[in-house]
């Protein structure tokens, strides 16, 4: 699996080590207050809540790749593109 570039074309792996600690932060605040069922499919597997939770905690290429999505949906809520394409 290869790591969408999302975050300015930078590898979320190169950046500033205390900001990724910061938006792991971030990400594990939201997933916590997710449902307990919660599950996504990334490729053609099944990642419960507490995968996810591990994954992005650990900083491995899953946990990098829902870090990097999670801030992209903030991103968008912030600036209101979420709210523009879903209206």
């Amino acid at each position: 699996m290869e790591l969408s570039n999302n975050m300015d074309d930078q590898n979320l792996s190169e950046i500033d080590p205390e900001l990724l600690e910061e938006m792991k932060k971030i990400v594990v605040a939201r997933l916590r207050t997710s449902s307990d069922d919660l599950v996504i499919t990334i490729g053609d597997k099944d990642y419960d809540k507490q995968k996810l939770l591990e994954s992005v905690e650990k900083g491995d290429e899953i946990g990098l790749e829902i870090i990097d999505t999670q801030m992209e949906f903030l991103r968008d809520m912030a600036s209101g593109k979420f709210y523009e394409q879903n209206v």
